[in-house]
């Protein structure tokens, strides 16, 4: 799921994101031979054949390049255009031990949150049957779950579609292990997110929500949804190299087409946990071949039909694809669950996923009638994910790579400032300890001229130009656009995804504030200690009242030094963070270590109030070291704030 890829953003801080044939052997390797399988239609005009060829060649170069380069294991391929496979290819090795090869009709890979197209469009089928209304309670629909009520707005199937319901993000998804014996509306309704914003403020993407759209399409079709695809949609559709089998629920033939998921580890590769997610699975659970995820392709590049099969009315797949929610029509945003773009003059749809070692993607062209997939499995590299699919577009509208040269105009840049400032991710967690794990997610936007901005996010820099008042766009024709408020003023920021917005923050809610007051008060609990240790050293300790202040002096370095020893045995504990081990590792013990140290801190903050009574009244002290002691009293009362601001204190520990 595309979840793996954020987590690998915003946890840097943490040290450390069916025909079934017979396995093949290793010894069998030479009888397959990659070649692109292009497909030649002797009514084409030669022209068109021969631009077919040429970027089926491109295609190969391009990825034969960058699965070198950028040290991938394997990668399978599907090109498709004009409604026909126009290449299916596999590179590299599905299992390195065995020498086992990529075939791209055979090989399966997880597909992730590619899986939620397949909710998306069962949802407009039932839709188009009358069974579904978009814009109606999703409550109406649930029969074992309900969403809860909050800003006095309900719920629509319409909202999760466009991931625009206000749900805050989960880590509790990926905490259910594949033989949880738990149905989805039960864990649905035991994972239940906080609504965060009110539906259609803004866009945050929810795998919560996805998996509740699958949820209705059980209740209201009858079916599970595992019958309800593999009956209406998979078997009609002739993909039968499609399942959304667990690997550790395989059999042992489904499971040897798998293809084996690496990290990277010492230089070479390692085998990689498989991520769990139970009955979550119709949010990213799937797993297909290239040539079956062609045929998904085709379907909705022919508006809802394949091979004289068709799942949807051409008006009700001109409706899917169509945005609800027109707030920034120059940049990105969904459209009835599918990522919509513009780019290079065109548009285009699609989705992508990972899942622990599978990166996937998945991006269709209508206006160039082209559809692009692939995956691969070793999530160490981004680049095929992020640019692949765009350099193959921009190879079909003959685009050329043109740098932008930066042009830092102190005079100018004030025409932007409004724009600049700090926003934070909202794919978070807001209502428990895990809100933490949030603070990476920082974006910092800065003016450079009139007409250009610098986005600043995950460690890189993109310098972006205008294109309309509130969309920019880079050299790599990604495009962010800035959310207004109905007074006119700039609160959000939206990516290039279009499935995120970042929501402006001041400095109280700036992560740095935060590592301001546990710098401040780590500070102040060294400089006292080294303090009282002088003052000992002379023989000052006083009567009562001194020894008063000096106790809460003393309690106070000591809850300082606990919560600094928790935050550090957190950081160990999550330095091998491995998505695929979390129903046996999370919450981590280390978690509410530092939730208790945190209440401690506040704690001892009220009893360093309480002292300051003695300190001032009788505790013989001088002036400097009275101020010393109130300063660090008031430094760790708002290092408490902080930490009941960011749910370490005050929130359940998940």
């Amino acid at each position: 799921m595309q979840v793996v890829l954020v987590m690998r953003q915003l946890f840097p801080f943490l040290m450390a994101s069916l025909l079934i044939a017979g396995p093949l052997l290793a010894e069998d390797a030479d009888e397959f031979v990659m070649v692109p399988a292009v497909i030649i239609d002797a009514d084409r005009p030669a022209a068109i054949e021969a631009g077919s060829a040429a970027l089926a060649e491109y295609v190969s170069g391009l990825v034969a390049t960058m699965e070198r380069a950028e040290g991938l294991p394997a990668l399978t391929l599907a090109l498709v255009q004009d409604d026909a496979l126009l290449l299916s290819k596999g590179f590299g090795l599905a299992d390195i031990e065995s020498g086992r090869p990529v075939l791209p009709d055979h090989t399966l890979f997880r597909i992730g949150s590619v899986s939620k197209t397949f909710t998306w469009t069962a949802v407009m089928m039932l839709a188009e049957r009358g069974l579904l209304d978009l814009d109606v309670d999703v409550n109406n629909y649930l029969i074992n779950v309900q969403v809860r009520e909050a800003f006095n707005a309900p719920v629509t199937l319409r909202d999760l579609m466009h991931h625009r319901a206000g749900f805050e993000d989960s880590m509790q998804l990926f905490t259910v292990a594949d033989d949880d014996p738990r149905s989805l509306s039960e864990l649905l309704a035991a994972h239940q997110p906080k609504r965060v914003f009110p539906p259609g403020a803004r866009t945050i993407y929810s795998n919560w929500g996805s998996a509740l759209a699958a949820q209705v399409v059980e209740d209201v079709s009858g079916l599970s949804y595992g019958d309800f695809l593999q009956q209406e949609i998979l078997d009609p559709l002739g993909m039968n190299d499609t399942t959304w089998t667990s690997p550790r629920q395989m059999d042992e033939a489904t499971r040897a087409r798998l293809a084996t998921g690496y990290k990277r580890s010492q230089g070479a590769f390692d085998l990689q946990d498989f991520m769990q997610i139970g009955a979550y699975w119709p949010a990213g659970g799937m797993a297909s071949t290239a040539t079956d995820m062609a045929r998904w392709m085709r379907l909705h590049l022919n508006n809802g039909e394949l091979d004289g099969v068709r799942l949807l009315d051409e008006t009700t797949h001109q409706a899917m694809w169509t945005r609800a929610f027109n707030d920034r029509p120059e940049a990105a945003d969904v459209a009835h669950g599918f990522q919509d773009r513009p780019y290079r003059g065109v548009r285009a749809l699609g989705h992508g996923g990972g899942t622990a070692a599978y990166l996937t993607q998945m991006v269709m062209v209508p206006e160039l009638d082209l559809g692009i997939f692939l995956s691969y499995n070793s999530a160490h590299s981004t680049l095929p994910f992020r640019f692949m699919p765009d350099l193959i577009i921009d190879h079909v509208v003959d685009h050329r790579w043109q740098p932008l040269l930066a042009g830092a105009d102190e005079a100018t840049a004030d025409a932007l400032s409004e724009l600049a400032g700090t926003y934070l991710n909202n794919r978070r967690v807001f209502s428990s300890f895990a809100a933490v794990f949030g603070l990476m997610g920082t974006v910092t936007v800065t003016a450079v001229n009139d007409q250009a901005i610098v986005v600043s996010a995950g460690g890189q820099s993109t310098y972006l130009q205008r294109v309309t008042e509130d969309v920019f766009e880079g050299a790599g024709g990604q495009r962010w656009a800035f959310v207004r408020d109905d007074r006119g003023r700039v609160v959000a920021l939206a990516d290039d995804w279009g499935v995120h917005t970042a929501e402006r923050v001041g400095w109280f809610g700036h992560p740095n504030t935060l590592f301001i007051a546990l710098t401040l008060a780590a500070f102040l609990a060294l400089t006292s200690t080294l303090g009282a240790w002088r003052n000992y050293g002379l023989g000052q300790s006083g009567g009562f009242a001194s020894r008063m202040a000096g106790a809460g002096v003393l309690v106070g370095v000591a809850a300082q030094a606990l919560l600094l020893a928790a935050i550090i045995a957190l950081i160990i504990s999550l330095a091998d963070f491995d998505i695929g081990r979390m129903p046996e590792f999370y919450p981590p013990a280390a978690m509410l270590w530092t939730h208790y140290a945190g209440w401690v801190v506040a704690a001892v903050g009220a009893l360093m109030l309480i002292a300051q009574w003695p300190t001032w009244s009788g505790s013989g002290w001088g002036l400097l070291r009275r101020l010393h002691f109130l300063v660090f009293t008031l430094a760790t009362l708002f290092l408490s704030v902080m930490l009941w601001h960011w749910r370490i204190i005050g929130a359940p520990v998940v």
